[in-house]
């Protein structure tokens, strides 16, 4: 019951500054922003996450297709490219297989992991981590959305650490966005409606 209750409190701390996201922003999507936007985000970044889903607060359980937005200040924020060294007959031994992460020290104790769905070309993901550097450059914050994994705690010199697990679904500030899908971070519902339509097809 005392995990419980930590966890319900660090929940409540972590995601309920809502109150100060931007004025152009539509209350009925507020549920897919978990912090403050620092007007980085527009109606159309939340309202991309509620396209054919019912609504689903964040309550840290995984969220499957349900992606949530979350910004933070650009110091509190570690990029890093790991060429792990070895290649794979899935991309025709091409490149070098690589992990792209982004790491947010949010609190001593409360850390969030966005990690990339899969691994892939060494030279793929070196374009998107000089993207994110450039996009970042001199911004105060940044805005990353994902999907929920899990939370994982861990306990070092006897101070326990949260560890909340994200597959990245993109990255944005007020120079620019990035995102996993190619051309998603602009995409409108009528765009969406098209593509769909398209594979059916």
């Amino acid at each position: 019951m005392k995990f419980r209750t930590t966890f319900l409190i660090l929940l409540v701390l972590t995601f309920s500054r809502t109150w100060a996201i931007s004025t152009n922003i539509n209350k009925e999507y507020l549920y897919t922003l978990l912090t403050e936007d620092y007007g980085i985000l527009s109606d159309n970044d939340l309202a991309a996450y509620t396209w054919g889903k019912s609504p689903r607060s964040f309550d840290g359980k995984w969220s499957g297709s349900h992606n949530y937005w979350q910004c933070f200040p650009r110091d509190k924020i570690s990029v890093t490219l790991e060429d792990l060294g070895h290649s794979s007959e899935d991309v025709g031994w091409k490149d070098t297989l690589a992990n792209l992460t982004i790491t947010v020290y949010a609190t001593p104790n409360v850390i969030h992991e966005y990690s990339m769905n899969d691994l892939y070309l060494t030279s793929i993901y070196e374009k998107h981590f000089n993207l994110w550097h450039k996009i970042m450059k001199g911004e105060k914050y940044v805005c990353l959305a994902g999907n929920f994994v899990d939370i994982e705690k861990k306990t070092e010199d006897g101070k326990t650490k949260e560890i909340y697990g994200w597959i990245f679904d993109k990255i944005k500030t007020k120079k620019g966005c990035d995102s996993y899908i190619i051309d998603a971070c602009y995409r409108t519902y009528e765009q969406l409606l098209q593509e769909e339509k398209g594979y059916k097809e």
